[in-house]
């Protein structure tokens, strides 16, 4: 972040001490007050600091496009604008400042106790405590934190008429309609607040760290670095490794519960600044309070020297890799508006904010929500469901907004609050809706849905940006058939030529992969944790997991080398991707791999090897549905019969090695592709693809749908359309020509795909 030009500390304030005095505490004259039209208008502006590929989607359009897909859903919605519309909003202030309307106000985002929640009330002084018979009226409200924490709160206000806003006090608790407006526009609210102040009310910072910060802000303070480097990073040995109190105070942070919180992830991602607050253990009872108070750009200095080291705690090492992201990404945003400040006419290019809808739902649903806790222990769960529900679409940037809980309206069950998410992202074309591969959802009536639950797997990384798919020429749609839900859609169907055209060259690449496997253990080739985890002693799912590495790199040779050099380039880091010379070593059967595996070169070749078979694994298997390598397995796949390059007559038994490698094209015969199926349906599955994913933009989720026919008693409607089980989905790994190919590939419309029978369900919400 760029500090004013005339500022010669930039980092002052970064960090400090807050002192609150015990006599300090009274609140008697706040009062929470709705703010005026034209004040609201002026504080809460139409404010996007960075551009999301859901920003031009028209509500309506929306709206209309989710009843025709799934008409009991659409009827739950309402577009985003008429929740902004209806937003009734209160702000806190003093008593004698309400009269001034408010220009900016500070956001407050808390932890909710588990207690009952109290309203504000009017408390009113007996008569007689006042002369001449005088009464006074003073409102009471709950304070979300510690008396001395709210007060550091307020401190935060620049001006004594600037506003504060918390959720529990500036929405009426007791009026549902108000409480829905006020949850849709939750990213108004709280992208528009001048700063938000976290208050990390449930930790303690003890006497060594404070004595440790207390000495180590005047080295950052008046530290000579640039402002957008920071101090003590790179030093040998990391910093945060060599003082151990600045390690424990930042692991104390990241083990607060507000960071396991579903609403507090979410105010913090909306903020544009932020301000952190710690109470401090004294052991000196004075009569007064401590406080740490640091920023987000002091925030951002200590996940930056923490990322140096591995801590202790797994949740932290993730907790602080994605909170880097983000508060890297707010000061970025500050820069921005520091350029803008100093040169309005500056031109800046759009900011683009990483965003996968999938990946949001999937963790805002693993994170905790209390609901509300005037409810009973099973409705406060509904709730709690009801809000994520909400969370991950105000996060979408998707217009549209949860009506008012209605008693008519399905159970917020989980899964029943995914499925809404999912039809809604779906109808909004985002391509990893249909490729989700977690366990398929249980409804309330007891069905099961061909939706499956998302997760963090159904994407290779959540900055991967995918453009929205095409409207499809045949709308897809959602009915049941009375007992079951279905979707209806066009399919493209993949061939399996080992059925019609085995290939009898294909034992001999299973021998040889077997001998390289072999190898591989003899020689305890280093490589990814999918190969290396099972590898001890009586591991009992050694047998499986060599298998399985045995028959992917057996469908490799299958699929042939150009494919292998293909795939490779494509999932793998260049460093670490196969070389054109090391596919020849392995898919040469006249090569003795046996003396190369002995010299360096051999070995660091079967390490590349062993990564692109993890990769392949790793990624193909959809663990998330409880699959393991127990019960799915690898097969090649080609493209349509239909398709000139997956005729019979072009479909090679071979695998031979043309030199010099040139990109396939989709009439080559190299036109081929693995993916991972259950052993259970092998002998009667089909592979499709849904046409509104087969362009080469989604080769990397799991658009392989695996089906097998309906049982012959559930019957199929009149006319042409067939009914299918949907038993998983997985990634097909197809090189460059097969994926040209199957985006020209044209779907076969009338086809229903049901959820598999709640038998073979198992896992889910």
């Amino acid at each position: 972040m760029l500090p004013p030009m005339s500022d010669p500390f930039p980092r002052m304030g970064h960090c400090e001490f807050l002192e609150i005095d015990r006599d300090d505490l009274d609140t008697s004259t706040l009062h929470a007050h709705v703010v005026g039209e034209n004040a609201r208008r002026g504080i809460l502006v139409d404010r996007h600091p960075w551009v999301s590929d859901t920003s031009s989607i028209d509500a309506e359009t929306l709206l209309q496009d989710l009843g025709r897909l799934a008409p009991t859903v659409a009827k739950d919605f309402v577009p985003k604008s008429k929740a902004v519309d209806d937003l009734v909003f209160r702000l806190i202030n003093d008593v004698e400042n309400i009269a001034e309307e408010e220009t900016s106000f500070v956001a407050l985002s808390y932890c909710w106790k588990d207690g009952s929640m109290v309203s504000p009330r009017k408390e009113v002084s007996p008569v007689g405590n006042l002369p001449f018979g005088w009464v006074r009226e003073v409102e009471q409200f709950p304070l979300p934190t510690s008396p001395a924490m709210f007060q550091a709160v307020l401190r935060e206000r620049q001006t004594e008429s600037e506003g504060l806003w918390f959720d529990q006090v500036c929405i009426n608790q007791d009026d549902e309609e108000e409480k829905a407006a006020a949850i849709g526009a939750i990213d108004t609210i709280y992208r528009n607040a001048r700063t938000v102040v976290v208050a990390l009310d449930d930790i303690v910072a003890d006497e060594k760290e404070v004595a440790f910060l207390r000495h180590y802000l005047d080295q950052y303070t008046y530290s000579n670095l640039p402002v957008y480097q920071h101090p003590n990073r790179g030093l040998n040995p990391p910093f945060m490794h060599a003082q151990s109190p600045f390690r424990l105070f930042f692991e104390r942070i990241l083990s607060s519960t507000f960071f396991e919180r579903a609403w507090c992830g979410h105010e913090m991602r909306l903020a544009r600044s932020h301000v952190f607050l710690v109470p401090c253990l004294t052991g000196v009872d004075d009569g007064s309070y401590s406080f740490i108070r640091f920023t987000g750009a002091f925030f951002l200095h200590m996940l930056t020297l923490a990322m140096e080291i591995v801590s202790v705690y797994p949740k932290h090492q993730a907790r602080k890799i994605s909170l880097q992201q983000l508060f890297n990404r707010r000061a970025k945003m500050q820069e921005r508006e520091v350029l803008l400040a100093r040169s309005p006419v500056t031109p800046l290019t759009p900011m683009i904010e990483p965003f996968t809808y999938v990946t949001a739902i999937a963790e805002t649903f693993k994170m905790k929500a209390n609901g509300s806790p005037r409810l009973p222990e099973y409705l406060r769960r509904l709730d709690a469901n009801r809000d994520k529900t909400c969370i991950a679409l105000n996060a979408s940037g998707l217009p549209l907004v949860l009506k008012p809980v209605s008693p008519l309206q399905r159970p917020s069950i989980e899964d029943e609050c995914l499925r809404q998410l999912l039809l809604v992202g779906l109808a909004a074309r985002d391509p990893v809706s249909l490729c989700t591969t977690g366990p398929p959802l249980q409804l309330h009536d007891g069905s099961v849905s061909w939706l499956a639950r998302p997760t963090t797997l159904d994407i290779v990384s959540s900055s991967q940006s995918l453009p929205r798919f095409k409207p499809p020429t045949t709308q897809i749609t959602q009915a049941s058939d009375g007992r079951a839900e279905y979707v209806q859609l066009d399919l493209v169907f993949l061939e399996l030529p080992h059925r019609a055209y085995p290939n009898p060259n294909f034992t001999s690449h299973v021998q040889r992969a077997r001998t390289i496997i072999d190898l591989c253990l003899q020689f305890t080739i280093p490589s990814h944790p999918t190969w290396t985890s099972w590898q001890i002693p009586n591991h009992t799912r050694a047998p499986s997991m060599k298998n399985i590495f045995v028959q992917t790199l057996a469908c490799c040779f299958e699929c042939g080398a150009n494919w292998l050099l293909d795939l490779s380039t494509r999932y793998q880091p260049s460093a670490q991707s196969l070389s054109r010379e090391v596919v020849d070593v392995f898919c040469s059967p006249l090569f003795q791999i046996q003396n190369y595996v002995t010299t360096p070169e051999g070995r660091q070749s079967f390490t590349l090897l062993l990564n692109f078979l993890s990769v392949l694994i790793t990624h193909g298997i959809p663990w998330a549905s409880s699959a393991t390598e127990r019960s799915h397995g690898p097969m090649v796949v080609t493209l349509p019969s239909t398709h000139p390059s997956s005729s019979p007559s072009s479909i090679s038994t071979s695998a031979p090695i043309p030199h010099p490698i040139s990109a396939p094209t989709p009439n080559s015969c190299f036109s081929k592709a693995i993916i991972f199926a259950p052993f259970e349906y092998s002998k009667q599955l089909l592979v499709a693809v849904p046409q509104a994913v087969k362009s080469t933009d989604y080769d990397s989720l799991a658009r392989g749908w695996i089906l097998t026919a309906m049982n012959p008693y559930t019957g199929s409607p009149p006319g042409p359309v067939v009914n299918w089980t949907l038993q998983g989905k997985s990634r097909v790994f197809g090189d460059r020509g097969f994926n040209a190919g199957l985006a020209e590939g044209k779907g076969r419309g009338g086809h229903r795909v049901f959820g598999p029978p709640r038998a073979l369900v198992g896992g889910g919400g």
